[in-house]
């Protein structure tokens, strides 16, 4: 098994920084791509890129392909601009936040004919995409994260990446094409990750190409004679949109599935679907042993969700098996939860961070692909949730062969609130991590008690059958307090700007610290003429650039997962909310039971 890993991502993101230190974690040889080319032609990158751009990319392109050939084991860094970013290679896509301002400040400009704006908006719209389609995950550095802590997390993700390959989740997942063009990255991320194979549709191919790897044929056209042209095929998946024209004659029997994919969820298409093995039986009884079914409704809302959940349970419980997808993004954590608790078939695009209805990438399923089937479910609700880098956490906190737990991202609003937690406790979730904009509105659910005063929390745990909400920010907080303390930073005045969930639990820890909070300003109505003022400590807590008409201060710290503004230059020490979210998710942990956190708090 090839094991390298290729670092992509735009100049001056850390490629080759965080690539050397990963390669002497795992042992493996490290080599910089700029570095060999001048080795091997003893010219630098910068002087070819000048002189001759088309003739480097070229020439990076070669020497990649030479320098794979020698090793099966390296860490490899890439120049920002590498045209053909291979599909058999695991790749990490590092993006640090401020990279433009370090890009213009330290390198020489690529293109000094246009001005440094435009070429940084050339940089972005140029690579971002191609690093998106090619990379199977993203190291996001936020703003003020050290190069410890970045190391520490892309060291995670590349014994995801390795630890992937030919797990119990990689074996049942298929790779699905975008479009023909696509298909042969799918095929080598198929072989890469050791998965079950390629998906093959009827209204993108004709014919089954010739790949080596399995295919999965699927009828999604009115061509009778697709299965009878897809003998190769390993498994067939006939959608019952189609069925009149499935002809199995003739046909040696495989695995089938029957798939469905109403716009609605209506209990008439779910009855048709379990249905379908009397049919088979009775036109196809060869096929019935190897028959499944999958049921995929465009689900709109979470009571739609429920009502689904409600018919797939009875017909298992009954003692039948089906494949429960979702569409819509918003549910791809139900595909991950149905990964361990009854699917047994799974899809994946290519690329990463991925924002169409298409299943989700690898990165997606990354954290998931461990050796222990899971015994309880846990996850984030609220906005932004895919900014949350709680998997990362949860996964530092155990080895990644005994992580018996799953933490998923839930996107959820206000209204949905009754009906979230309704489900969630019937599918194994037992503990939940509540962000912006619910953790006010989390108090006033139906479904959550609190033993405690509390206006608003950040932990829901599941205690003899009911949630239990807490609140672990203010943890979180008063550990963030201790760092600026060791900065120098005397507890003074402070304020905090935003008025949200969160607003409360700093209050409490900076009174109990020591600190005169003076007030909390209102995100909405911003500063409102305070810039003569000055402060000790501003806690931006408002998930917004904050600094737009702010007072001066002693210390800045900025509370949001990523997208970090610098601190405006009236500030002094900067500090972002990695030690905030450490210590409070320790606590969490804690409430969960789920076993010591030493390695969540020494390693990041």
């Amino acid at each position: 098994m090839n094991r390298s890993l290729l670092l992509i991502g735009h100049r001056t993101s850390g490629k080759t920084t965080l690539g050397r230190l990963l390669a002497a974690d795992l042992t493996f040889p490290f080599i910089d791509l700029d570095d060999e080319i001048q080795s091997r032609t003893g010219t630098s990158a910068a002087t070819w890129v000048r002189d001759d751009e088309a003739a480097f990319r070229t020439l990076e392109v070669e020497t990649l392909a030479s320098v794979r050939a020698s090793t099966s084991t390296a860490v490899i860094s890439a120049g920002g601009g590498l045209r053909d970013i291979p599909a058999d290679i695991f790749v990490i896509w590092i993006y640090r936040e401020g990279w433009e301002e370090d890009a213009l400040a330290t390198r020489a400009r690529l293109k000094p004919d246009i001005s440094a704006e435009e070429e940084i908006t050339w940089m972005k719209t140029s690579r971002e995409e191609h690093y998106r389609r090619s990379a199977h995950v993203q190291l996001r550095i936020e703003r003020g994260c050290g190069i410890e802590q970045a190391a520490t997390r892309l060291r995670i993700l590349a014994d995801w990446l390795i630890s992937a390959h030919a797990s119990p989740v990689m074996r049942m997942s298929w790779m699905r094409p975008r479009d023909k063009d696509d298909l042969p990255r799918c095929v080598a991320q198929a072989k890469l990750f050791g998965m079950a194979g390629v998906e093959i549709r009827s209204d993108m191919f004709n014919e089954i190409p010739e790949v080596p790897v399995p295919v999965l044929a699927s009828l999604r056209s009115k061509d009778s004679g697709f299965f009878a042209r897809a003998t190769r095929a390993d498994m067939f998946d006939c959608d019952t949109a189609f069925i009149q024209h499935l002809d199995l004659r003739g046909i040696e029997p495989r695995p089938l599935i029957f798939s469905t994919h109403p716009d609605d969820v209506y209990k008439e298409f779910f009855e048709y679907l379990i249905s379908l093995p009397d049919f088979i039986a009775t036109s196809y009884p060869a096929w019935s042993a190897q028959l499944m079914l999958k049921y995929a409704p465009r689900v709109k809302s979470w009571v739609e969700l429920r009502y689904a959940n409600q018919l797939y349970k009875v017909h298992e419980k009954a003692g039948n098996r089906i494949n429960f997808f979702p569409q819509g993004k918003r549910w791809n954590w139900m595909r991950i939860q149905r990964l361990f608790a009854g699917n047994a078939i799974n899809f994946i695009s290519s690329g990463c961070l991925e924002r169409s209805q298409l299943p989700p990438g690898v990165d997606y399923f990354l954290p998931h692909c461990t050796a222990k089937p899971p015994v309880s479910f846990y996850g984030v609700i609220g906005g932004q949730v895919d900014e949350s880098i709680g998997d990362i956490f949860h996964t530092a906190c155990a080895p990644f062969s005994e992580i018996d737990s799953v933490y998923v991202k839930i996107p959820l609003a206000a209204a949905e609130i009754d009906n979230c937690l309704h489900l969630l406790p019937q599918i194994g979730f037992k503990g939940l991590s509540v962000t912006a904009p619910l953790k006010r509105a989390v108090y006033e659910s139906n479904f959550v008690g609190c033993e405690i005063d509390l206006k608003a929390g950040n932990t829901l745990a599941l205690i003899k059958g009911s949630f239990l909400l807490f609140d672990t920010d203010e943890d979180g907080m008063t550990a963030a307090l201790e760092e600026i303390k060791q900065k120098g930073i005397i507890p003074g005045t402070a304020v905090v700007f935003g008025e949200g969930g969160v607003s409360d639990a700093l209050c409490r820890a900076l009174a109990k610290d020591g600190w005169q909070t003076v007030k909390t300003v209102s995100a909405r109505r911003g500063w409102d003429g305070q810039q003569t003022e000055h402060y000790n400590l501003i806690v931006n807590a408002s998930g917004q650039n904050a600094s737009e008409g702010a007072p001066s201060c002693d210390a800045w710290f900025d509370l949001r997962y990523r997208t970090i503004d610098p601190a405006p230059v009236q500030a002094g020490a900067f500090f972002n909310g990695m030690t905030f979210y450490k210590h409070q998710a320790a606590a969490q942990r804690k409430i969960w039971q789920l076993g010591t956190n030493d390695a969540l708090l020494t390693t990041f």
